[in-house]
């Protein structure tokens, strides 16, 4: 059976030789509108890179196994941002069932997108036991039990707060400009979809991030009837605001700056303020992570043999 970061890393592999491949022989249509970057021969070298980190992995000294983590962790994040057109095309998903259609290329491309970066960040976090075997911390929630400092609760709640509230203002800020055009308009110009998409871009910007900074996001409040008093299923909120705090930050923090300081694109108080509301969900969701991680039932720190 492969384990599963050596399945992430067979996917790297072959997303990487398709790449090859595809540079040598010709580009189909699909993957030469997957990235903003035309060369398609660099979607393989991160996606390599990350791969042959990984198989150095097994190494039995310290410092390549240290190294090595770092070489997997840089490819996937380069996998990452060489795919970061999969978040505005998720969105444009949206419009398909409301008559808004894409065609084949574009849905090819899509699925690339999400190949490439589903295998970045699979093996990224597939190869954590790695990091806490190296660190010598418990390879089931990467504390260090032996020498671990009771977390402040208050100061970690206070951290979790300020990102929230970051984050809604930043997402004012980013609305109030289109909220004057849809006035001016008479309403939100575009089809179903679109109107779905905003509707669910306020929400990402308002109760996600207040659902993940109060209580009432870790336990169902009483108005709910038969949910009242239940917990809330961590990755029901936490999933949400990890999605959207990586892809605000990565799309608009390396495409969006990118463009504008090449004079691409203007409006860069928008960009900033997608880049703070990203920030700020990310701030929220570490807050929210560490506040519901559940106790860990191992006591000791383990060893550093690891086979994943």
């Amino acid at each position: 059976m492969i384990p599963r970061a050596g399945a992430y890393a067979l996917c790297s592999v072959l997303y990487g030789t398709a790449h090859l491949f595809w540079a040598a022989t010709g580009p189909p249509e699909f993957a030469r509108i997957e990235s903003v970057i035309e060369a398609v021969w660099i979607g393989a070298i991160p996606a390599l890179l990350a791969a042959a980190g990984y198989t150095m992995l097994r190494s039995g000294r310290r410092m390549v196994r240290w190294a090595a983590l770092g070489v997997t962790w840089l490819g996937c994040a380069g996998m990452a941002a060489y795919c970061l057109l999969l978040w505005p095309t998720l969105a444009q998903l949206l419009t398909v069932p409301f008559g808004e259609p894409m065609s084949g290329a574009e849905l090819g491309a899509v699925g690339l997108r999400l190949l490439g970066t589903a295998s970045a960040a699979g093996l990224a976090y597939a190869v954590r036991p790695h990091f806490r075997a190296l660190r010598g911390a418990c390879l089931t929630c990467g504390r260090l039990h032996a020498t671990a400092i009771p977390a402040d609760a208050a100061r970690i709640q206070r951290w979790g707060l300020a990102g929230a509230y970051f984050a809604v203002g930043c997402c004012t800020i980013r609305m109030i400009p289109a909220v004057r055009g849809w006035i001016a308009a008479g309403g939100i110009e575009g089809p179903a979809g679109f109107v779905l998409f905003v509707a669910l871009l306020v929400l990402a910007g308002t109760l996600l991030p207040l659902a993940l900074a109060h209580s009432w996001g870790r336990v169902w409040p009483r108005w709910l009837g038969p949910l009242a008093g239940r917990r809330v299923p961590r990755w029901l909120v936490l999933g949400p605001g990890v999605m959207m705090s990586v892809g605000l930050s990565v799309y608009f923090g390396i495409g969006g700056l990118t463009a504008l300081l090449l004079g691409l694109t203007g409006g860069a108080v928008e960009i900033i303020a997608y880049i703070g509301w990203g920030l700020g969900l990310a701030v929220a969701s570490a807050s929210y992570a560490r506040r519901t991680r559940p106790r860990c039932r191992t006591a000791e720190p383990m060893g550093t043999n690891v086979r994943i």
